[in-house]
């Protein structure tokens, strides 16, 4: 990494840092106003904001394994307006007679808080049978593009200028054909352009679909009947003249190993100014991938991160890092198996991870559900990150094989009590968390520009949730957009924000969750502050130390080029 440039300035309007004051209009929560917890509710609008979609997941009654998958989503602004639009990923059907209106993939145009569904003629309909997906401007041209994955060959759109958008897939040599899950683009090799890593499955065709029995009921096979496969790492080698073309180097930089992969999370986890991989495997041990300068080597057991406490591999399915108590590095989260418990990995700061899961109080409240989505978020702007998790069952039979396990279920939101723990408190944040469904995806951002976070969330066979936050914001926020000199998206940026209570990590990554992408902003509760100090680091290592921001809006901040 580059020596780093300081550049220090006092919070004014700059001509490369620009204001825009997004509150609700009741002014800020001042030092002394604030008492007590915040008064938090989440009310789903999903079919009031106009997202009129149903997933379909090709059920035929043959048992085919890719129907328990489910598909993601993920919020964008594909049109550069400001506002966070909402991509769906659907399924196909598997076998029978073509269906009159076969499914596609749904793109939402967000019109100040209301959707509108603008697939036809978009380009953005992908009929496959859709896993997940990611956006990111992978050419470096200003507009968001988009990555599906797919039971079957997966499809990169190019962002036509936010007007449509076209499949350059095989242009691009990213179709990869196995059964794809979790992706996400990261500049692995410090270059200044955008690479693209997928996470593969396993070897399941509707060829080799087993017949598999739970007691006496025909159902679902536990995915160890399937053969587990390597993943696959992108290198973008794009000439101006030609256009980003991308290269499998997944041998020679080191992604080699095989597994059933669902979930993949970014992270420069060690510090070192390098991003880190993360692999949630299901029933294999999981993957850490330290970075080396651009080559990897898979340290997770070394680290504490391939196995729980007991040394058990578990049924991996969704993973995020963040900054949960706040000492400057990235912990980790795994969502898995029902009786299992999810995974909490405490980082030490020297790149290093504990199984703190039960330390954190998170133990008790995952054991019974089955965990997919999921994702670190300050859900009411207090300054520490709080944990959503989405939660299904994969066998529509399960009541008969276990009666004390149920296939529909409540998600959950997980309190952080101060970095020193998480409490349970969904049942205190309305009728939207009483609700069961099968849930898979779940994707974070703030869709209607009020300083809290809101949620996506994807479920089988079913429509998707869209849960507004409401009153998260009646602490102090803000939000930062950053735009980079090399590459637009800054990938790999971290920005720390302090205030007199509190200093607070994010960094700037695509994936984490599962088959879901989130807001690329930066979201920080501030709590009683009315303002904070920034620091940015930027990719190429420049920090720009920013004092004085007042609280309560988006900052836009594009780095300088020329230091």
């Amino acid at each position: 990494m580059p020596k780093a440039n300081f550049i220090k300035i006092a919070m004014v309007l700059w001509a490369n840092v620009a204001l825009v004051s997004c509150g609700d209009g009741r002014g800020p929560v001042t030092e002394t106003g604030l008492g007590g917890e915040a008064v938090v509710e989440f009310v789903d609008v999903a079919q009031t904001a106009g997202l009129d979609f149903v997933h379909y997941n090709g059920l035929s009654g043959d048992y085919f394994y890719v129907e328990t998958a489910g598909s993601g989503g993920g919020f964008f602004d594909y049109d550069g307006d400001g506002w966070l639009d909402i991509y769906l990923v659907n399924g196909a059907q598997l076998v029978g007679s073509p269906l009159e209106h076969p499914p596609i993939n749904r793109l939402f145009r967000n019109r100040s808080g209301e959707f509108d569904d603008v697939t036809a003629g978009s380009g953005a309909g992908d009929p496959s049978y859709g896993a997940g997906c990611v956006a990111a401007d992978y050419d470096n041209d200003g507009d968001q593009d988009l990555y599906v994955t797919n039971f079957g060959a997966n499809v990169l759109l190019q962002n036509q200028k936010g007007e449509h958008f076209r499949n350059v897939t095989t242009a691009a040599g990213v179709g990869e054909s196995r059964w794809s899950t979790a992706s996400g683009f990261l500049d692995y090799d410090g270059d200044g352009d955008l690479d693209l890593m997928a996470v593969n499955y396993l070897d399941f065709t509707l060829d080799n679909n087993i017949v598999c029995k739970q007691g006496k009921h025909r159902s679902y096979c536990d995915p160890t009947q399937y053969n587990p496969v390597s993943d696959v790492l992108y290198r973008n080698d794009g000439e101006e003249s030609r256009g980003p073309v991308f290269t499998d180097v997944s041998n020679e930089a080191g992604i080699t190993l095989k597994g059933r992969g669902l979930g993949i999370a970014f992270s420069d986890y060690d510090n070192d100014g390098d991003t880190d991989v993360y692999i949630a495997n299901d029933k294999d041990m999981n993957f850490l991938y330290e970075n080396r300068r651009g080559t990897f080597s898979e340290v997770g057991l070394q680290a504490g991160t391939r196995y729980n406490a007991d040394g058990l591999a578990e049924a991996g399915m969704g993973v995020d890092f963040g900054d949960v108590d706040a000492d400057g590095d990235a912990d980790l989260y795994v969502s898995n198996f029902s009786q299992e418990t999810n995974t909490f990995y405490a980082n030490d700061g020297r790149g290093e991870f504990r199984d703190a899961t039960e330390a954190f109080g998170l133990a008790a409240a995952s054991y019974m559900p089955l965990g997919f989505g999921l994702r670190f978020m300050d859900y009411d702007d207090d300054g520490y990150l709080d944990l959503f998790i989405a939660n299904g069952h994969v066998l529509d039979n399960i009541e008969r094989i276990q009666p004390e396990l149920r296939y529909a279920q409540p998600n959950q939101m997980m309190r952080n009590l101060r970095g020193r723990g998480f409490i349970d408190v969904s049942a205190t944040l309305g009728q939207a968390f009483a609700h069961t469904a099968v849930s898979r995806g779940a994707a974070v951002g703030d869709y209607d520009n009020d300083g809290d976070l809101d949620i996506l969330v994807t479920n089988i066979a079913d429509r998707p949730n869209l849960l507004r936050n409401d009153g998260g914001n009646r602490r102090n926020w803000l939000i930062v957009e950053l735009t980079g000199a090399v590459h637009g998206d800054a990938m790999g940026a971290r920005v720390t924000v302090t205030t007199r209570q509190l200093r607070q990590l994010r960094e700037r990554y695509t994936a984490g969750s599962y088959l879901s992408s989130h807001d690329p902003r930066l979201h920080f509760g501030l709590g009683a502050a009315l303002q904070a100090d920034i620091e940015i680091t930027w990719p190429d290592g420049e920090v720009l130390v920013i004092e004085g921001v007042r609280a309560n809006q988006i900052l836009r901040v594009r780095q300088r080029a020329g230091y």
